[in-house]
């Protein structure tokens, strides 16, 4: 994988701390925030574990995590994973729509985060609307986001990578148990634990889309974020 094409799409950062890399059980997972990371990282994380009875001590920090990033692998050996068929390559994906405005209701209004911060510097003032969110993040490429708010296809490198299965946030516990059975050969208890929800905050975005979109904020999104509407099969909201 070349890292300069992968720069043209997001933060060498990113790529850094959203590529998981498990080399026990062959498969790398591209991490996506607000698409279900924290709840599919604890899940790995515990079966990463278990064999060590070793106990999650932060699935936000990367220095913490069981799961290796590229760089940490030699150079040589992370292209040979990504080019070939050993590894089993998964993401998962989310409505934009319902992304963004969880983004907002999670990340945004608290405003203590960092993506908060980074928000309100690049808008230039404190006060804001949900409106003037959407119309920032649809501004930027996707080099400039924000990981929350990112361009999913940009993200996971749609067209660098060659998947072997990217799940829906929609159909969350199907997808643990069909990406269980092909990472792990089986039914993992943890991979199916609906009692595990890891997100530090549940914010009910995908039953609240009308109160905050108006067809004029419908279309910005559908038009910034039309490679993941096409890429993924999300439809376009028309009210």
């Amino acid at each position: 994988m070349n890292i300069h094409e992968v720069e043209k799409r997001k933060r060498s950062g990113d790529f850094q701390n959203n590529t998981n890399i498990s080399l026990v059980n062959k498969y790398v997972y591209f991490a996506v925030d607000k698409a279900a990371n924290s709840t599919v990282k604890h899940c790995l994380f515990e079966i990463e574990y278990r064999p060590v009875n070793k106990t999650i001590l932060d699935i936000y920090d990367p220095r913490a995590s069981p799961l290796l990033s590229p760089y940490q692998i030699p150079q040589d050996y992370f292209s040979s994973i990504m080019s070939g068929k050993d590894f089993y390559k998964f993401s998962f994906v989310r409505n934009p729509y319902s992304r963004l405005l969880s983004c907002y209701l999670d990340r945004i209004q608290t405003r203590t985060s960092r993506p908060s911060r980074e928000f309100r510097k690049a808008l230039g003032r404190e006060t804001f609307t949900f409106s003037d969110f959407v119309t920032l993040v649809c501004s930027q490429a996707s080099k400039a986001q924000n990981s929350h708010w990112r361009e999913q296809s940009d993200d996971i490198l749609f067209d660098l990578v060659d998947f072997d299965h990217i799940a829906k946030f929609e159909n969350l516990w199907d997808e643990m148990e069909f990406l269980s059975k092909k990472i792990f050969g089986d039914v993992r208890e943890e991979m199916v634990n609906k009692s595990v929800n890891s997100s530090p905050k549940q914010t009910g975005s995908d039953s609240k889309l009308l109160e905050y979109y108006d067809q004029y904020l419908l279309d910005m999104v559908y038009d910034r974020y039309s490679k993941d509407f096409e890429n993924f099969g999300y439809e376009k909201v028309v009210i």
